[in-house]
């Protein structure tokens, strides 16, 4: 997706159908339909970042079992991705299941047409040189672009949300795709809290690192040896440190002020790991103390001790 867009790209052929402002109580189904390289995974992506369950590829026979199943009955928020790959795809079949499926949920059945233009399809398939699913049937990328573009032009008038994908970006994708369903304010991205050791590296997947080293080590208290900062003598050990409290400020002011930005451009999950010599004492410690405030906060997050 490229760097400029225009209003009319992102607004539906037909208004989207009311709903109930996004994840509640009410089991809920988005099922996304696009034409291959179009960008129906990445709006995959984004319904999951948002709290649906995310199946790609399902065979078409089976979405009414699941529909069944998982929303009427357990009511969840399920976003199913059909395409030219999925097995009995056809534009009557999809026609007949979406009708019935609208007819037993109502407004809590959505449909969303994702589409590019054929040269901006073509562009992106020759950047990533994957083959087209129709490439083998078809004389050339383009005729087999062509294919796919007819088949999905005649799903076109039953799409409640219609998103052409040409000159977006995917943060302008994502506001668009979760604005017009009602669920931009209900993506909120998952805080992953970790602690570690140096002596084992770095951990690859942290957007933010903290170094605890600075802070005095229970390590070299006989009585806090053997201990961990799971522990209360460490944990207080460790906050009564005249330095804690200050650095941990910093991480929450850090925190607040990167969240907004980095929810805006889509990003589902931030990690902060915090470390220390042995990854036992003073990182643990402050992993449990930020999750702790974490929590306060009703922020989503999860914990993690990787060398403890």
């Amino acid at each position: 997706m490229s760097d400029s867009t225009t209003e009319n790209q992102l607004m539906p052929e037909t208004p989207a159908r009311a709903n109930n402002g996004g994840i509640n109580n009410t089991g809920r189904l988005v099922i996304v339909i696009g034409q291959s390289g179009s960008g129906h995974s990445t709006a995959l992506d984004c319904l999951e970042d948002a709290g649906f369950s995310a199946i790609d590829n399902l065979p078409l026979a089976l979405i009414d079992q699941l529909v069944a199943l998982s929303v009427e009955t357990e009511k969840q928020h399920i976003a199913v991705c059909a395409d030219l790959r999925t097995s009995g795809f056809d534009a009557k079949a999809i026609e007949r299941l979406v009708e019935n499926l609208r007819s037993r949920l109502a407004d809590q059945c959505q449909l969303v047409l994702i589409t590019a233009q054929p040269q901006e399809i073509l562009r992106r398939y020759q950047a990533t040189r994957r083959r087209h699913p129709l490439q083998k049937s078809a004389s050339s990328l383009e005729a087999a672009i062509e294919t796919d573009q007819i088949s999905v032009d005649a799903l076109r008038h039953l799409a409640d949300l219609h998103i052409d994908s040409t000159d977006t970006t995917p943060t302008e994708f994502r506001s668009a795709l979760l604005g017009r369903l009602g669920l931009a304010q209900e993506s909120q991205a998952q805080l992953n809290i970790l602690s570690f050791s140096y002596r084992r590296g770095l951990p690859s997947a942290a957007d933010f690192i903290f170094d605890m080293r600075f802070l005095a080590n229970p390590h070299w208290q006989k009585e806090l040896r053997a201990q961990t900062g799971q522990d209360s003598a460490v944990k207080d050990f460790v906050h009564a440190d005249e330095a804690f409290q200050p650095f941990m400020d910093g991480v929450i002011a850090l925190v607040l002020a990167s969240l907004p930005r980095l929810r805006s451009d889509g990003r589902g999950q931030i990690t902060l790991a915090f470390g220390c010599t042995g990854g036992r004492h003073r990182s643990v410690a402050s992993a449990n103390w930020f999750a702790n405030w974490a929590a306060t906060q009703k922020m989503a997050a999860q914990l993690y001790h990787r060398d403890l």
